[in-house]
């Protein structure tokens, strides 16, 4: 399939505040991931985490699949959590910053990022997709 003919962009770009500035930063989602929200997550506390996402189309979905991004090889493994939207905002007219509560703890992606965090001292981002499934049945 040629790239003028892609339902979805593989690609997203961020203006991600930081301070007093925005950081450009892109998501770039593997082939079988293309359709897809790409997202990047900017913070995490002890029960969930925040990510920013395009604002277009809002995210409406109440339970997503997290996969976190780590290369752009088709080879690294993909750390995933589930996660349920608690709340979303608009940042700008191209951003929307979303709340996040894992829904499994100690989940592969929670556990990468805690390592993550531990260890960083300047900004890193990092770079997911959120895959929307369908909420189990009561």
């Amino acid at each position: 399939m040629s790239i003028d003919q892609r339902r979805f962009p593989r690609v997203e770009f961020f203006l991600v505040p930081d301070a007093h500035e925005q950081l450009p930063v892109w998501v770039i989602k593997p082939e079988g991931l293309s359709a897809a929200r790409g997202g990047v997550v900017v913070d995490l506390s002890e029960a969930g985490l925040q990510i920013l996402a395009a604002a277009e189309p809002a995210l409406e979905a109440r339970h997503y699949e997290m996969r976190l991004l780590l290369g752009e090889d088709e080879g690294v493994p993909l750390f995933s959590a589930d996660v349920r939207r608690v709340w979303s905002r608009p940042l700008s007219r191209i951003v929307q910053l979303c709340g996040f509560e894992f829904e499994t703890p100690n989940s592969q992606a929670e556990e990468f990022l805690l390592a993550q965090t531990a260890q960083i001292t300047a900004r890193q981002w990092v770079r997911c997709v959120l895959v929307e499934r369908m909420a189990a049945l009561a």
